[in-house]
């Protein structure tokens, strides 16, 4: 079983990946060694499944290129970004300490993110994740992210909680 210890990282690079390559459905599938993201294709005549594959060292090179890509522009930060709906989504796992197996935002009402993981203690859990939740978990990371980043805190000895 694929495992990462941080999705909420993870799932943003592939978000970023994903988005740059104008892909806003999918469904993502963890194998054994790999995440491998399945797509109809985003080109006319639109007819075939498309399939990524990304491994952990893959990952890896595309949270570098991100960190750059971050530092060099400073664009809008928007929550409802497909990078930070699928790093919240990430996170959410995380908290649950959790296996993800699949994720999906094939729903129909749009926004939804389904996704299935398997529990420390070996059970498999189903869940879908509305959009006001996601937000929730997305807006809670960049206010804990803000404190933490706020020097001013950190001398003052103010509550200053680490992700």
């Amino acid at each position: 079983m694929f495992y990462f210890p941080n999705y909420a990282g993870a799932l943003r690079c592939i978000g970023q990946a994903l988005e740059a390559q104008s892909i806003d459905v999918f469904e993502l599938i963890a194998d054994f060694e790999d995440l491998i993201v399945q797509y109809g294709d985003p080109n006319p005549p639109y007819s075939s499944i498309l399939k990524l594959r990304y491994s952990l060292d893959a990952i890896t090179i595309l949270d570098r290129e991100g960190q750059a890509r971050r530092r060099q522009t400073k664009s809008e930060f928007r929550f409802d970004s497909l990078p930070q709906i699928l790093r919240a989504t990430g996170r959410y796992i995380d908290s649950k300490r959790g296996q993800l197996r699949r994720l999906s935002n094939f729903s129909g009402s749009g926004g939804e993110i389904e996704i299935e993981y398997q529990t420390s203690a070996g059970e498999l859990q189903s869940e879908t994740l509305l959009v006001g939740l996601i937000r929730e978990v997305g807006v809670n990371m960049y206010k804990r992210r803000t404190r933490i980043a706020n020097p001013v805190d950190i001398l003052t000895k103010r509550n200053v909680t680490r992700q």
